[in-house]
């Protein structure tokens, strides 16, 4: 039996078929163009951004490590500056110190003495008179053997207020040191007698005062000298054994009875 030809609507179909899957194999190829060419397209400009990204980091470090480096010189300046600036404090505080001591130094024959009844018209003649008198009525010091160079009131005279104080400059310093010694004798009689010192020195001792005060109230012996302050414990009083007279007169009779000297 001779076989059947295929019909030809069905030849057509197979024809229309593969050229549509052609078509459809061109459209998809074209397609995956486009997507390629676009995807290249979207990596070039996603490389061209990175690239910027990276040359702005590049620069930006750049920048930092200038600021960095700028920031270190202006430390090292900084510190520079500051050891300067130490020795400087330094070299004015020894300055400050020697201009203290050549102030006392020069203060050192000085007595200051407040309460003395003061006038306006004061001279510095009646004032030398005065100190003198102080000295001989109130010290018992002989006002001749006692050479003033100089003595001046300080500062302002104030009608009711209170005597200024004498600055009196005196020749030698022993008579100074024996002033201040018998300024003991002014006791009660609202007339005061000190040493003259720079007002670092007074200051120092102002801020002392207190803990003297802390340390005389303890029983404690305390005084200022120059700007320290000097703290002994009370000293014990001085115990002197008296031998008894009977025990003595027993063991020299006792001796005499053994016959030894």
């Amino acid at each position: 039996m001779a076989p059947k030809k295929p019909p030809e609507d069905d030849h057509v179909s197979l024809s229309m078929v593969k050229e549509l899957l052609e078509l459809q194999e061109r459209n998809f190829k074209s397609f995956l163009d486009t997507i390629v060419e676009s995807t290249h397209k979207r990596m070039d400009n996603l490389i061209r951004e990175v690239q910027e990204i990276k040359d702005s980091l590049h620069f930006t470090q750049k920048e930092t490590d200038d600021t960095k480096s700028t920031l270190r010189d202006h430390e090292h300046h900084v510190k520079v500056i500051e050891t300067e600036i130490s020795q400087i404090k330094v070299d004015l505080q020894a300055h400050q110190n020697k201009a203290d001591y050549l102030e006392n130094q020069s203060r050192r024959n000085n007595i200051l003495i407040d309460g003395v009844p003061d006038a306006r018209d004061e001279t510095w003649s009646q004032c030398e008179q005065k100190v003198k008198s102080l000295m001989k009525e109130k010290l018992k010091l002989d006002p001749m053997s006692i050479e003033i160079e100089r003595a001046h009131r300080n500062g302002r005279f104030q009608d009711g207020g209170r005597p200024r104080s004498i600055v009196a400059k005196l020749l030698r310093f022993k008579d100074r040191d024996t002033i201040v010694q018998r300024a003991k004798y002014l006791k009660g009689s609202n007339i005061y007698i000190n040493e003259d010192f720079s007002e670092m020195v007074r200051q120092k001792r102002k801020e002392l005062i207190p803990k003297m005060k802390e340390a005389r109230e303890r029983g404690d012996i305390a005084y200022l000298k120059f700007d320290k302050l000097i703290i002994h414990p009370p000293r014990e009083p001085h115990r002197v054994e008296i031998p008894d007279r009977r025990s003595t007169r027993s063991d020299s009779r006792h001796t005499r009875q053994d016959g030894n000297p």
